[in-house]
C-alpha cells in the first residue's frame, strides 16, 4: 500500500506540529486551490477536495494528543475564538447548503464523542498521531483534528496523501475516508450507523440461496463462499448454537414468501430468531467508532451483516492468532458470488464490472486494515 522508503522517512520525522486548520475559514484556503463554479459558496468550495490541485509538497506524521472534547470540539460548536471558528464547518451539498440527509455538522455529546474514539481511555504505546501537510496537521471535513490511535494507520493515511499527483482524488484515499467518517459521523452519533448495519441482517445476502434444483451452478458457488459462515459467527461471535441460526430462503419464491410482512413477521425481511437479532444488536452496540465505521463499510459493500461482521471479527481474531481464512480477499469473493456468476454467463462490461471489482476490493481491504491497526495499537499499549 505504501513504499518501505516512504514509511522509513515518516517514521523518523521529528518536525514539530504547527496548529493549522486545513479545512478552515476561506482565509486559510491554499493558493493552489482550483477555482470552482460561482454557484458554490466560498465555505463549500474551500472544503471540496475533488479537482483541487495538490497544494502541498511534503507529507508527514506527527505525535498528537488523544481525543479530548474540551480541546477539540470548540471548532465545531463555535466556542473558540472568532478567528478559529467556522460558521459552517462542512457542506453536505455541492451548493453550500445542508442538502444531504444523515450528515452531522455538529457534535452534541462531547463526552460520548471522545469515548467512542477512545473507549477504554487507552494511550497506545506508540502514542496518537496525525497526518501533516507541509508540517501543518490535517483536519477532518468537520474541522476536527485527524487524531489516529495507530502509527501504522497514520503512515497509511499519509501515504494516500503522498500518492496524490497534480489533482486530489478523494476516491483514491479510502483510509482517509474511513477515518474521517469515524471521527466526524460515527463518533458524533453512532445510532444511524448501528441501525443501518442491523438492517442488512434482515435482508442478508448470505441468507438468500439459489434453489439447487433450479440452478445448481450458482448454488455450488454460494456454498463454496458461504458454507460455515453462519455457524462460526453464531458460535464464536454471538455465543449461540446452530439451532438458533438465521432464517434462510432457497429460490425466489421462498425468498418472497419469507421476507414479506405477516402476522409472525412484523417487519419486512427474513424472520430471524429474536435472540439472534438481540445478540447481533449487542455486538454492534459494543463497537467503538473505528470498528463500527469499518463494519458499516463492509456491510454496505457486501449487503450482508454476516459477511461484514466476519471480516471485522476475523481481523481481530487473526491478530490474536485465532482467526480463519476469512480475510478481505474472501470477503470480496463472498460479496460478489452472484455478480461473478452473471459475468461468467453473460460477459464482463468494461468500465462497469471491472470498476465494481476494484471498488469492492478497496473497501474490504481498507476496512480490514483499519480494524487490524486499531487492534494492534491497543495490544501494544
Amino acid at each position: 500500500m505504501f513504499t518501505r522508503r516512504f514509511i522509513h522517512r515518516l517514521a523518523h520525522q521529528t518536525t514539530p506540529c504547527i496548529q493549522h486548520q486545513y479545512a478552515g475559514a476561506p482565509a486559510c484556503r491554499p493558493s493552489g486551490a482550483r477555482e470552482l463554479s460561482s454557484n458554490v459558496t466560498p465555505a463549500a468550495a474551500d472544503r471540496r477536495l475533488a479537482g483541487r490541485k495538490r497544494f502541498y509538497k511534503n507529507v508527514g506524521i506527527a505525535a498528537t494528543s488523544p481525543p479530548d472534547e474540551t480541546k477539540t470540539l470548540g471548532v465545531v460548536n463555535g466556542s473558540t475564538a472568532d478567528k478559529e471558528s467556522v460558521a459552517s464547518p462542512i457542506s453536505a451539498g455541492v451548493d453550500g447548503t445542508q442538502s444531504a440527509t444523515g450528515v452531522h455538522t455538529s457534535v452534541n455529546d462531547a463526552s460520548s464523542w471522545s469515548s467512542l474514539l477512545n473507549p477504554h481511555n487507552k494511550h497506545p504505546k506508540n502514542g496518537w498521531h496525525t497526518v501533516t501537510l507541509d508540517n501543518r496537521p490535517l483536519r477532518t471535513p468537520l474541522g476536527l483534528p485527524l487524531t489516529l490511535p495507530s502509527i501504522t494507520l497514520a503512515l497509511a493515511v499519509a501515504s494516500e496523501w503522498d500518492a496524490q499527483k497534480e489533482y486530489l482524488r478523494p476516491a483514491q484515499m479510502p483510509l482517509m475516508t474511513l477515518c474521517c467518517t469515524a471521527i466526524d459521523q460515527v463518533a458524533s452519533d453512532p445510532t444511524p450507523h448501528r441501525m443501518d448495519v442491523l438492517r442488512y441482517l434482515r435482508n442478508d445476502t448470505s441468507c438468500y440461496w439459489a434453489d439447487p434444483g433450479e440452478d445448481r451452478v450458482l448454488h455450488r458457488k454460494q456454498s463454496q463462499a458461504w458454507d460455515g459462515l453462519h455457524q462460526s459467527l453464531l458460535r464464536d461471535m454471538l455465543g449461540l448454537s446452530d439451532d438458533l441460526g438465521p432464517a434462510q430462503a432457497f429460490g425466489g419464491d421462498e425468498a418472497l414468501l419469507l421476507s414479506r410482512r405477516s402476522e409472525g413477521n412484523s417487519v419486512s425481511g427474513l424472520p430471524h430468531p429474536p435472540i439472534l437479532v438481540e445478540r447481533a444488536q449487542k455486538f454492534v452496540n459494543g463497537l467503538d467508532a473505528w470498528n463500527l465505521a469499518a463494519l458499516y463499510s463492509a456491510c454496505a459493500e457486501s449487503k450482508s451483516f454476516f459477511i461484514g461482521s466476519a471480516l471485522i471479527f476475523e481481523a481481530k481474531q487473526r491478530y490474536e492468532g485465532n482467526g480463519s481464512n476469512r480475510d478481505a480477499k474472501w470477503a470480496v469473493t463472498a460479496a460478489r458470488v452472484e455478480e461473478e456468476f452473471n459475468i461468467e454467463a453473460w460477459g464482463l462490461v468494461e468500465g462497469g464490472h471491472d470498476y465494481d471489482r476494484l471498488n469492492s476490493s478497496i473497501q474490504m481491504h481498507s476496512a480490514s486494515f483499519l480494524v487490524q491497526t486499531i487492534v494492534q495499537s491497543v495490544a501494544t499499549e
